[in-house]
């Protein structure tokens, strides 16, 4: 008797011991909340969808932002709780865009809109002034945005001092030909230099934007930021929509720890990393069914996927049925920091 009663205690305090599927869901949920909670306000990771960063930041690039850099922020929000320093004059930053950089549709988003990385090119109290000059490069003739900064209490104009370099292999693998026909660049901020592309191509009337003259200079305002993209003809920043206030800044890129080529806006040549020296008219293409068998069809069109937004069922379809297959890892850029 004495011997069953002990194992219906020992059966009693074994069942006792296993965890309820209560506490169970309960700890999976608290340890969601604290991986969302660390990413919201610590470290964030972000990648990178369009090529106004390029050659720095390539489209498939994954990359971490540390969000403690400027600011101790609310985790699940963007409100600012203590402000630790200020991003300093060539910082690689992400923030939350204007309004006016955005479309109606992203601007009722709000606070789930996009983010917008970009590289910080103009200080507060900064007098900014941008002129072109077209010069004679590798790639032919190039209109060269000449920024200029004149800092408060200063009495001569800056610049970054861009020289043209050899295009070696930073314009390889760029899922993006046209940035192949651009002059790559080297800029000075802060005691080191990056890459900045520049091209004959740039159409946007940024030197008539109504809130400022950059043709003649103008000011920037207290607790605000200009910001550019590296791709300086192919990407939507301060010259057109404006400065970036303090508080919007949200962090400075750190590291890519992972980087795909998608091969998106490539995947009709036979290969893509002749496009940097070749151009794009003189790289082999796919054609006919071989063609199709690489791209999408809105891949392939004229107007691409511009006359129409890409629901997530479309996007999952196409990258199961095309992107996995064609894509490859750029392994050199890993463990890359950004500056």
């Amino acid at each position: 008797m004495s011997s069953r009663k002990e194992k219906k205690s020992e059966n009693t305090k074994a069942k006792s011991k296993q965890p309820s599927a209560f506490s169970s869901i309960g700890s999976l949920v608290f340890i969601v909340v604290l991986v969302f909670a660390f990413k919201s306000s610590i470290l964030d990771a972000n990648n990178i969808p369009s090529g106004s960063m390029i050659p720095t930041l390539k489209i498939g690039d994954f990359l971490f932002v540390n969000k403690m850099r400027y600011s101790i922020r609310m985790p699940f929000t963007e409100k600012e709780i203590f402000r630790i320093d200020n991003p300093k004059r060539g910082d690689i930053i992400t923030f939350i865009p204007p309004a006016t950089a955005l479309s109606e549709d992203e601007a009722k988003l709000g606070m789930f809109s996009k983010r917008f990385v970009k590289r910080v090119v103009g200080m507060p109290g900064d007098t900014i002034r941008i002129t072109k000059k077209t010069l004679d490069t590798t790639k032919g003739k190039v209109d060269l945005s000449f920024i200029e900064y004149k800092e408060s209490g200063a009495t001569e104009f800056q610049n970054y001092k861009p020289t043209e370099i050899s295009r070696e292999n930073e314009l390889n693998d760029l899922d993006n030909p046209e940035a192949s026909k651009r002059a790559l660049f080297l800029e000075e901020k802060n005691g080191f230099k990056h890459f900045t592309l520049e091209g004959y191509d740039d159409d946007r009337k940024f030197h008539v934007m109504e809130y400022c003259d950059f043709r003649n200079g103008c000011t920037i305002p207290p607790d605000r930021y200009m910001v550019v993209g590296d791709n300086r003809d192919d990407s939507h920043d301060s010259r057109a929509w404006g400065f970036v206030s303090r508080e919007d800044i949200l962090g400075k890129a750190l590291i890519i720890y992972f980087s795909i080529d998608w091969k998106d806006n490539v995947c009709m040549y036979k290969n893509e990393s002749e496009i940097a020296e070749k151009g794009t008219e003189l790289t082999e293409k796919y054609e006919g069914a071989d063609l199709l068998k690489k791209c999408h069809p809105y891949e392939i069109s004229p107007y691409g996927f511009r006359n129409r937004e890409e629901s997530k069922s479309d996007w999952v379809l196409r990258t199961l049925q095309y992107r996995i297959w064609r894509m490859s890892i750029r392994w050199k850029r890993i463990g890359r920091i950004l500056q």
